[in-house]
Formats: structure tokens, sequence, C-alpha cells
């Protein structure tokens, strides 16, 4: 087994430097123990990585995070499901957070899908979704913020690291259930003709964009990195079948 050192660890973050009370981070995929495929900072246990290595790789991200957090974590199964935490407990079926507790935060693991930071501008409470098409289609982000209890126009929203239009193919019947969609005719434009037939060039970023400021979000920013691209930072289904995960996190500070 190799080593880490804690120094290796990196993350990416939304750049709310006046939300000072709200910590977000997405982890890079240096700095961790895991080896082969799911090099090196793996934080998912159901990829086929070793259990005890990827226990350790929580213990060395919880340990580098202000004010050591409690991590709830989630298990995602690309519905619509909003878990309130009062705590951070037992693995639980959601795919999406919210907290309004200090030190408690929400964690979503991604390997292309797209993770969505909320914050609201008073900082009282915090949310994390995973947005993969699924849930997009099934309208998690609009069941996030109906159980938010401060307003979209005051709402701040980070899109974290996905698998890009450059590389998210999908068929025809993924596009016609976002056209059929709450959202319809206007995602159109989030889809572009791929090289073979019958097949489109989906992006992520826009349709979630377009839904959230269809919900009234108007400060919303990210987006620019594609988790395919980047094998350095990121893990990537798409791109590598037997892979690790990448984890967001968001909390309020204690």
């Amino acid at each position: 087994m190799t080593t880490a050192s804690m120094t290796d660890i990196s993350f990416l973050h939304p750049q709310w430097s006046d939300l000072k009370g709200v910590y977000a981070g997405f982890s890079c995929r240096q700095g961790g123990l895991s080896e082969g495929d799911f090099a090196s900072l793996n934080l998912a246990q159901h990829v086929g990585d070793d259990e005890a290595v990827v226990a350790n790789n929580r213990q060395l991200l919880r340990s580098v995070l202000p004010g050591r957090p409690a991590l709830q974590w989630l298990d995602q199964v690309h519905g619509n499901e909003v878990l309130e935490l009062t705590q951070a407990g037992s693995v639980q079926t959601a795919d999406a957070a919210i907290s309004r507790v200090p030190g408690v935060a929400c964690c979503v693991m991604t390997a292309d899908c797209l993770p969505v930071f909320i914050a609201s501008n008073t900082q009282a409470e915090v949310a994390l979704v995973h947005g993969g098409w699924r849930g997009l289609v099934g309208g998690i982000l609009s069941q996030t913020l109906r159980k938010l209890h401060t307003p979209a126009a005051q709402l701040r929203v980070w899109l974290g690291p996905a698998i890009g239009p450059c590389h998210f193919e999908v068929g025809a019947e993924v596009r016609q259930a976002f056209l059929e969609s709450a959202e319809g005719e206007n995602l159109a434009v989030c889809f572009s003709p791929a090289e073979q037939a019958g097949k489109y060039m989906a992006d992520l970023n826009a349709i979630a964009r377009l839904q959230l400021t269809g919900l009234g979000v108007q400060d919303i920013s990210g987006g620019e990195h594609c988790s395919y691209c980047d094998r350095q930072q990121f893990y990537s289904y798409r791109r590598d079948g037997r892979t690790g995960r990448n984890l967001s996190l968001i909390y309020l500070r204690k």
C-alpha cells in the first residue's frame, strides 16, 4: 500500500468569498491510498475498491476539512428524493441533501454526473444535488428548492465538475424525455446531433442552468470542468468504466 501526504489532497471551490460561514468543495482524485483503477483518493465503497482503503481515504479527507464536519453519505439512485439533515448518521437513500445544522455536511459522489452546490445568501442553509440526467429530468432541482426555506432569488449555485457536451453522448429517448419534461422545448438547445445517427451530445450544465433559471435562481456559476477530459483530477465512468468517485460536500461552518 502506498502512503499519502494530507497536503496532497486538493479541492475545487466556488468563488463565494463573501460566504465565510459556508464551506463548499469538490475533492480531486489525488492524495489518497487507492491503487490501480481507483488511484488515488477514491471515496466510494460500492465500486469494487478495498473497503478498508476507502475508509482510510475518507478519514484522510475529513482530517483536512475545516472544523472536521460530520459527513452524511448517500445511497444515490438517480431519483428525486431530498434528505433534510438534522444530524449525520447511517447511509440514506436520496439524491440531494439539505443542511441547516453547522458542522453537518451534505455529501454527493460523482464520476460524470453533475454536482449542484446551493447556499443561501444569508448562510442559513445549504444543499447539494446529485444531477444525473435521470434526476434532472425527474425534477430533483425543483424538489430541492421546494424544500429550502430561502427564496430562489436569494440562493447561490455552483455547478461542479461533470461530463461535458464534448463527451456526453445520449440516445434520442433521453433528449425526448427532457423535451417532455416541465421545461419542454426550452431544453432543445442543450442537445446537438452526434456523429452517430440517432444520438445526441447532451449538455448537463446547460440543462441545469435553464432549469434553475426557470425556478428563479439568478446567481449561477461554475460548469467549466469536464470530468471526462481531465483524467488527472477527475474520475469518469464514461471514460474508464471501472473507476472511483470524487466527493462534493457543503456545510455550514461551526
